[in-house]
């Protein structure tokens, strides 16, 4: 994993989390955020009695999920320890539940379980890498199969179609996104909805859609471990949809 270095200010106030008391026990709770500078970070947990804690997480070049295990202590601190291939430690995720204003006040997020601040550490050189962490969503499923509510039969097929469109945007390989996409396609665009027949008619307004802000607001979403629901799958948040067999059927441009 290439990982950059940021100092974060320290957090000055802490908060309770209590998934029992929020009625979650045993549903999904993702998570968003950045791991060091560069890395897009998402992590679900499913908080479970006693307030043990699985989970799995993923960058935006994961090929993979990494499983983790681990407990909330006390209400206010995570521990989550994630294993290689042969079943030993690896790394360890330690943080804390901050209150509302002590990351970043632009979120929105109130306290208790919504923000997360730490450290991840690497067992093996002993390298540490903050990372910060918002609540998204919370939803119900299995952690090892998120998009059941969208009718995917195999989260990979998703996640791998994802993982193609993300990187044919970022390439600029207009053939490889308009070959990702289930037409007609319904388009968001200054307030209008657009519907695009085909790939000619997306190719046509390729600029006027991808956009240099859209292309990072795709870049900067992580295409695996996505929130699902009856529509669809969802990138980043909302910027784009997947269909059960992972081809496109919304672009959002906010």
């Amino acid at each position: 994993m290439a990982l950059s270095f940021v100092v974060l200010s320290p957090v000055t106030a802490r908060a309770d989390c209590d998934p029992a008391g929020r009625d979650v026990a045993n549903r999904l709770m993702t998570y968003s955020g950045q791991l060091g500078d560069r890395n897009p970070l998402r992590l679900v947990l499913r908080p479970s009695s006693g307030g043990k804690l699985e989970g799995r997480y993923a960058n935006a070049s994961s090929q993979s999920d990494t499983h983790l295990t681990g407990k909330i202590e006390n209400k206010t601190r995570v521990h989550l320890t994630e294993f290689d291939a042969g079943g030993m430690p690896r790394g360890t995720f330690e943080g804390e539940f901050a209150a509302n204003g002590d990351i970043d006040r632009q979120r929105g997020a109130s306290s208790s379980c919504e923000v997360i601040s730490g450290q991840w550490k690497d067992l093996r050189s002993g390298r540490s890498v903050p990372f910060e962490l918002a609540l998204s969503s919370i939803q119900t499923g299995k952690i090892d199969h998120l998009y059941g509510a969208a009718g995917v039969s195999d989260d990979e097929t998703v996640n791998r179609a994802a993982t193609q469109f993300r990187k044919g945007v970022l390439d600029d390989r207009r053939d490889v996104v308009a070959q990702s996409i289930r037409y007609p396609l319904h388009v968001s665009l200054r307030g209008k909805t657009l519907i695009l027949r085909n790939p000619k008619s997306l190719l046509a307004r390729y600029n006027e859609i991808f956009t240099d802000g859209y292309v990072r607001t795709i870049g900067a979403a992580v295409p695996r471990l996505m929130f699902a629901r009856d529509q669809g799958v969802m990138l980043g948040d909302g910027a784009v949809w997947f269909d059960a067999n992972g081809r496109v059927i919304a672009l959002n441009r906010s």
